[in-house]
């Protein structure tokens, strides 16, 4: 029996990313070539943890909130996002060769 589970908490800055769909296609796109278009990275970052499987999805939602709060994030200005599971660089690709992220991944709305 499974007594563990990993997330991923997604955050972005509202000036990088026009919607919660950009910044899904930004860690999506991650692993691919940088685009002549994009001056500067974007201020984004994806914080993978680990909690005791059958956690409350709220609960899940505050310790990634948490996380990224510790790491001087906060909710004003920003799109986030929770992902069951790790982006992992070995995951399912599409045809483009970039890592997947399955709606599956991810639930309720935008944190």
């Amino acid at each position: 029996m499974k007594r563990f589970k990993t997330y991923t908490f997604l955050i972005g800055a509202h000036e990088d990313f026009e919607d919660m769909d950009q910044l899904l296609d930004y860690f999506e796109n991650a692993a691919a070539q940088p685009q002549a278009h994009r001056p500067h990275s974007p201020n984004a970052a994806a914080h993978e943890f680990v909690v005791p499987a059958g956690l409350d999805r709220e609960l899940v939602t505050y310790i990634g909130r948490g996380i990224a709060f510790s790491n001087d994030w906060c909710m004003d200005g920003t799109f986030s996002c929770i992902v069951d599971g790790a982006l992992d660089p070995t995951a399912p690709r599409d045809v483009h060769g970039r890592p997947e992220i399955d709606d599956d991944q991810l639930y309720g709305a935008p944190v």
